[in-house]
């Protein structure tokens, strides 16, 4: 009776170890009776539990078609508007009397900046003079063949003045007065600042040179250079948002005016301006700037969140929700970044569910799955 337990028992150990072996090959549950977080359904795809799914926090999104404006980046200098920019010149030789104006000095359009005297001048007032004397005879006194030609030289000689520098007020003082006036008032042509100053009193001037520059800052030019990859993005209209290191926390919005017709070989890039108004005086030219320029026509595109895009064995990939719980690679070619989308030129149509949040451990189930398939 005794040999026949042992026997029994020995017949009973067999059994279970048969079953066990079984269980083993057929992938049957996990230690703790727990079943596997990922299976390989095929070669590029994965399986996860509902439970792992959870705890990645697997999250889709379809594909689709967005509209984006993108901004190209560039990066300039902030210039005087040379449209509000006026470099001050005598038309007549000689000395430079007073200033009355000096660089940073606002001033306004007509204002006196210069008194110069001019023996020049002073010789042609002297013979405009003679001619009104001349011209103030009783009517009925001059024939009228010689009236005509005093009336001529009367307009010849005014003309003559005016290309001198005078004013139609410095002429009227003239005829008023009957006296040469003793220097000529050199005025500023715009209202604006003051930039340079290039004499002071006593200076001995030709015609052309520089006694001072006057800028009307209240809109300014900023230069940039766009490089040849951005050049089909922007067109004048743009708006622009420029930014100074000066205020970090101040965008000043402006518009782009032009864009050069030549490349810079040696740097692949074409200058273009943009104008920024300027009303409370804070830029400065000579500043760096950072420029942002945004097209003002969308551009449509195919796009997946950027968190969806991943990449294994140099590929760039996403990751396809399918039934069950599965999840396919698919290579992709990626294009453009726009704020927090990718632009997908080809692998997907609009539609098919990316793996956004979560792609990060299906990558590491896949790959954990590829490593194991290498052993």
């Amino acid at each position: 009776m005794k040999r026949e337990q042992t026997t029994f028992g020995a017949a009973v150990a067999l059994a279970l170890l048969a079953l066990l072996l079984a269980l083993a090959c057929k992938g049957g549950p996990a230690r703790g009776g727990e079943a596997p977080a990922a299976t390989r359904a095929a070669e590029g795809t994965v399986a996860l539990s509902p439970e792992a799914a959870r705890t990645a926090g697997i999250k889709t999104e379809a594909a689709r078609f967005m509209s984006f404006r993108p901004a190209v980046k560039a990066s300039g200098t902030v210039a005087l508007n040379q449209k509000a920019f006026v470099r001050i010149t005598p038309r007549v030789a000689g000395r430079v009397e007073s200033v009355s104006a000096f660089e940073g000095d606002r001033v306004r359009a007509g204002q006196d900046l210069f008194r110069l005297w001019s023996a020049e001048l002073m010789a042609v007032q002297a013979e405009y003079l003679q001619i009104l004397a001349r011209d103030a005879a009783p009517a009925g006194s001059v024939p009228p063949e010689e009236a005509k030609l005093q009336e001529g030289l009367v307009k010849s000689t005014e003309s003559r003045l005016r290309l001198m520098g005078f004013a139609e007020e410095d002429l009227a003082a003239l005829r008023a007065g009957r006296r040469a006036l003793p220097d000529l008032a050199i005025r500023a042509p715009i209202a604006g600042t003051v930039v340079e100053v290039g004499v002071a009193a006593g200076s001995a001037v030709e015609p052309g040179a520089g006694l001072a520059a006057v800028a009307d800052l209240s809109v300014l030019w900023v230069q940039v250079s766009l490089f040849e990859k951005d050049l089909a993005a922007v067109a004048p209209g743009a708006f622009a948002e420029v930014e100074v290191a000066a205020y970090p926390d101040q965008i000043f919005p402006g518009t782009l005016v032009s864009v050069g017709a030549l490349m810079d070989e040696a740097t692949r890039t074409v200058k273009a301006r943009v104008e920024v108004p300027n009303p409370g005086g804070r830029l400065k030219p000579g500043m760096f700037a950072d420029v942002r320029i945004v097209p003002k026509d969308p551009v449509t595109v195919l796009a997946v969140p950027e968190q969806a895009v991943r990449t294994m064995s140099g590929q760039t990939v996403v990751f396809i929700a399918g039934p069950g719980g599965t999840y396919l690679r698919r290579e992709v070619r990626k294009g453009r970044d726009f704020e927090s989308y990718v632009e997908i030129l080809e692998g997907l149509t609009a539609g098919e569910r990316v793996v956004c949040d979560g792609s990060f451990d299906v990558k590491a189930e896949m790959l954990k799955g590829t490593l194991e398939g290498e052993k």
